[in-house]
């Protein structure tokens, strides 16, 4: 089934779950909270989703999601799905979606809620739950079992939006669903939880504005500034991080502009590093570590001393060897100027040659003292260099990479990283694309985000944890 119809089944899936929920939750809903809470709730979460920012696989983020959670948790999983949907409908009619994206993010957004609301309710949890009444005395016990559930019901909302997105995108972008999950979720999970305090806070402070004086939404817009004003702080920090990448990927491909058989070498070993970093399951931060540190990690050969020996097209002699050789720690040099890449990405940098028997450079490390980045950055690093042309061969195919990998490891490899290498679909199939890429003329070409997006992709279709 092609990705194009499988999208399609799996958008109206998703709709007929909203459609499904939605009949359930219309026959338990709470009474209407009015027209104008409806029509704040619905403007502040279309306010605070014109502050959205991408994420790092076809997808967007916004704090609309408080919004959403906070109005699930007041007026019950239909009308928090009614806020939920309205918001969107404008926010997605405003930027021109396409009727099955508009269709799809309406559907996961509003089943999120309802569902989320109905496994609240399920678990013994109240609406409104004891802790949003202003007036009389609430049993401590009940309380606090309100409180934690409510922290459930959110757990519950960021799951199974972020599947559902994670879904779509993995089907429409061809990846698997682990590696969209982990590129666009696993790194900002926590916050998201650590968010919806916010919604708890703006939940708490409606039912006193409305209760007190009749002026709820006024403590909505008085929750809802802070957080835009925090968004947009957060979306230059973002920018400012791309612009700096975008910078550090020029500069690289200006070094190797010098020889043609490496153009956009360095580019594909970060993109190689980062997919085998995540195959191994490490933290995000390290993650992005590692895919800076691999970037970087031939910048040393901008010194004059190499120019000659990287335009040379016989083999090297021994003592072209060796001069080369210290290409790696000229490297960690020029890294160590920047004063954040100093620790983790210069000591990557520095011993990216070093061997698993401790027959590399410069420092002949062994084993487990090699950084673990390094022993990445290594197996990505020959990956590349055997599927590209060189003067004194063509390119290898995939079979005889794999089977080299595999030869050597144990030798100049780290075991696990190549294990991890054999094992994964996804890094073959980057594996299979840099080969094909290649054979094709070099351009110098900035990547379009600053922060490795995988290099298969072809196109941004599904902007939305949309989320």
């Amino acid at each position: 089934m092609e990705t194009t119809r499988r999208t399609a089944v799996y958008v109206s899936l998703t709709t007929l779950s909203a459609v499904v929920l939605g009949v359930i939750s219309w026959q338990s809903r709470q009474p209407s909270p009015g027209l104008w809470p409806l029509l704040s709730f619905t403007l502040v979460a279309l306010l605070l989703e014109q502050s959205s920012t991408s994420l790092k696989v076809e997808a967007k983020g916004s704090q609309s999601f408080v919004v959403h959670i906070a109005a699930g948790i007041l007026f019950g999983g239909w009308w928090g799905a009614v806020i939920a949907a309205a918001s969107t409908v404008l926010g997605q009619l405003a930027i021109g979606s396409k009727p099955i994206r508009l269709l799809f993010n309406i559907g996961q957004r509003a089943a999120s809620v309802m569902l989320a609301v109905l496994v609240y309710q399920l678990l013994g949890g109240n609406l409104p739950p004891a802790y949003l009444q202003v007036v009389g005395t609430v049993n401590s016990s009940v309380l606090q079992s309100d409180f934690f559930l409510f922290f459930a019901y959110a757990a519950t909302y960021f799951a199974i939006n972020s599947m559902a997105v994670s879904g779509v995108v993995a089907i429409n972008s061809e990846r698997s669903f682990r590696d969209v999950w982990n590129l666009n979720t696993r790194g900002v999970i926590g916050y998201d939880l650590g968010a919806s305090g916010i919604a708890l806070f703006l939940a708490w402070l409606y039912t006193r504005f409305q209760v007190s004086w009749g002026l709820g939404s006024l403590g909505l817009v008085g929750v809802v500034i802070p957080i835009v004003a925090v968004r947009h702080v957060y979306s230059l920090y973002h920018q400012l991080q791309e612009s700096g990448q975008e910078l550090l990927q020029v500069m690289v491909k200006a070094i190797e502009a010098r020889d043609p058989y490496t153009s956009g070498h360095s580019l594909r070993v970060s993109k190689l590093s980062r997919l085998i970093a995540l195959e191994m399951g490490l933290q995000i931060r390290d993650v992005e570590q590692v895919h800076t540190a691999a970037l970087l990690h031939d910048v040393g050969k901008i010194h004059e001393e190499f120019a000659p020996l990287l335009r040379k097209e016989d083999r090297l002699t021994a003592d072209e060897t060796a001069l080369m050789q210290t290409h790696s720690a000229r490297s960690a040099e020029l890294v160590g100027i920047i004063s954040k890449f100093r620790g983790f990405i210069q000591d990557s940098v520095r011993h990216h040659h070093e061997r698993w028997d401790g027959k590399g450079y410069p420092a002949g490390l062994s084993g487990h003292e090699i950084p673990l980045a390094s022993r990445v950055i290594l197996v990505g690093d020959t990956i590349d260099a055997m599927t590209t042309d060189r003067p004194y061969r063509k390119r290898l195919p995939l079979d005889v990479v794999i089977a080299e990998l595999k030869k050597c490891s144990g030798s100049q490899f780290d075991p696990e990283v190549v294990e991890h290498v054999v094992a994964s679909v996804a890094v073959r199939r980057l594996i299979t694309v840099g080969v094909e890429a290649s054979a094709m003329p070099a351009t110098v070409e900035v990547s379009d985000s600053g922060t490795s997006r995988a290099g298969w992709a072809k196109k941004s279709f599904w902007k939305g944890r949309s989320a």
